[in-house]
């Protein structure tokens, strides 16, 4: 059984748009007019929430409606707006990573120390870390705190343990050794 829940209804100055909420399923239905024009993830950390949001500001509706609705604040609205309304993806991106100044461990570096962990740590499992940090600093020019990249080293050392495991020979209580 489909349980809606209108948010957003049509009014005089929005008479055509109108956004239901389906709580069983944790979405959003929007409508144009009768027909169904889109259906989103009703999570407020997902892309398309924030773009919807973005989108119906462009369309004409109140930004009160929206924010309360919504729960995203005015001046994250206006900006994802105005990246969507100039259509150039940089500055979208730019306007959905938040507040502060832009991320210094990017996907790329964060591919790169990945592939120099899986070269280096086996057979330096002191100083790592440091190595990897020095060889992203003369590549990309980024100098990176050991905070930053400890999180990705502890996933590659576990996955590097647990592949250690899996390639042991097994040996089972009571087994004698063949010579």
């Amino acid at each position: 059984m489909v349980n809606l829940q209108g948010i957003i209804g049509t009014t005089k100055d929005n008479p055509i748009i109108s956004v239901l909420r389906d709580a069983t399923k944790g979405e959003l239905h929007v409508y144009h007019g009768l027909s169904l024009f889109e259906v989103v993830p009703d999570k407020k950390n997902v892309v398309q929430h924030k773009f919807l949001a973005a989108r119906l500001y462009n369309g004409g509706v109140k930004a009160s409606v929206l924010t309360r609705e919504f729960g995203y604040c005015y001046r994250s609205l206006t900006k994802w707006a105005g990246a969507i309304a100039k259509g150039n993806l940089e500055e979208m991106v730019k306007a959905l990573e938040g507040q502060g100044a832009p991320r210094k461990f990017t996907v790329t570096i964060e591919s790169f120390a990945s592939y120099e962990f899986k070269k280096i740590y086996p057979t330096n499992k002191k100083t790592y870390s440091k190595v990897i940090r020095a060889s992203i600093g003369e590549v990309f020019g980024v100098e990176l705190a050991p905070e930053t990249v400890r999180p990705l080293f502890t996933r590659l050392r576990e996955e590097y343990h647990l592949s250690k495991e899996k390639s042991l020979p097994r040996t089972f209580v009571g087994e004698e050794k063949k010579k």
